[in-house]
């Protein structure tokens, strides 16, 4: 089923470094019997999904809605050098939606930016990957050279400990992501390479999210192995080890006259009771669409799930 908070332009992708070696992408098209090999890389039908209107003539995309760019791909792959041009198109011409592009080859994004790029778009968050202290030494040095209006990282898998320091004392990151490898794979992550990155956050006090814990996970020796996507969630939520300082902020523009939006134009996102409530990603997250995947879905809003987390921690 297609994630609604995906923009997926095109699908498709050529292995590229060690977090690679275990693709989930590759691994969902075997479980899903894809006939074309994981590595054709070719447009979707969700291409132009951004400026999809419905029969009123409004946007199917509400303003304040976030998007993620190209999960099953990657945004700056040699071989989409022209559909990116149209993405850059779709992506100016609507200011009202946040556009997180993530990508690993970060040598690439200088050189593929569109030409009024200047300091970055009000509207993009340019994320990169990282899976171990080798890739962060490489791509760090070329990412904080590169302008752009919103930045974060993405360690996932996570594969060895980072030492990210210089990319946080730079002011310049404002999120960082962690998850270790999942969908049944069995590279490990440990306890404590999560519990360092959480502690330079913090002394940073920059926004940092552990969502998962990946299908094998070692703490204190023990080895756990969970085979639940949203288990591996639900366990790196009761953790404790994300945190969280102060919501980025965007300044988002009317598609139609330019306007600068103030919050009560934009959506107010809903959450799933039965979903939400372990879900460290909730204070940055657009909230649930009711897409089809929860089989228990009701709707409530974002002071409702606060209320049930402080009632669970008082029983």
């Amino acid at each position: 089923m297609a994630d609604p908070k995906a923009w997926n332009l095109w699908h498709g992708c050529n292995k590229y470094s060690d977090g690679c070696k275990f693709c989930y992408m590759y691994y969902l098209d075997e479980v899903r019997g894809v006939k074309e090999k994981s590595s054709v890389i070719k447009k979707t039908n969700d291409f132009d999904k951004p400026i999809k209107k419905d029969r009123h003539g409004n946007y199917k995309i509400p303003s304040g809605y976030t998007l993620r760019i190209n999960m099953t791909s990657d945004t700056f792959l040699e071989e989409t050098d022209e559909w990116r041009k149209e993405m850059w198109k779709m992506i100016k011409a609507r200011p009202d939606v946040i556009f997180f592009i993530l990508t690993k080859r970060v040598y690439r994004i200088k050189d593929n930016l569109p030409d009024d790029w200047n300091d970055g778009y009000e509207n993009v968050d340019l994320n990169i990957t990282i899976e171990n202290q080798r890739a962060f030494d490489e791509r760090w040095p070329i990412f904080k050279d590169i302008p752009a209006k919103h930045k974060g990282f993405n360690l996932a898998p996570i594969l060895g400990p980072i030492d990210i320091t210089p990319a946080l004392e730079s002011g310049q990151i404002e999120f960082v992501g962690l998850g270790g490898e999942g969908f049944g794979r069995h590279r490990a992550t440990r306890y404590e390479w999560i519990k360092s990155i959480s502690e330079q956050c913090e002394k940073y006090r920059v926004n940092f999210e552990f969502n998962s814990t990946g299908t094998v996970f070692i703490k204190d020796g023990r080895t756990y192995y969970i085979d639940s996507q949203p288990k591996t969630a639900e366990q790196a939520y009761l953790s404790g080890l994300s945190r969280f300082y102060q919501k980025p902020k965007y300044n988002l523009y009317s598609p139609y006259d330019g306007h600068l939006l103030s919050d009560d134009e934009l959506m107010i996102p809903e959450f799933n009771k039965h979903r939400c409530i372990h879900c460290v990603s909730l204070e940055n997250c657009i909230g649930c669409k009711n897409c089809g995947v929860c089989k228990k879905v009701e709707i409530i809003s974002k002071e409702e799930i606060y209320k049930l987390r402080n009632n669970n921690k008082t029983k």
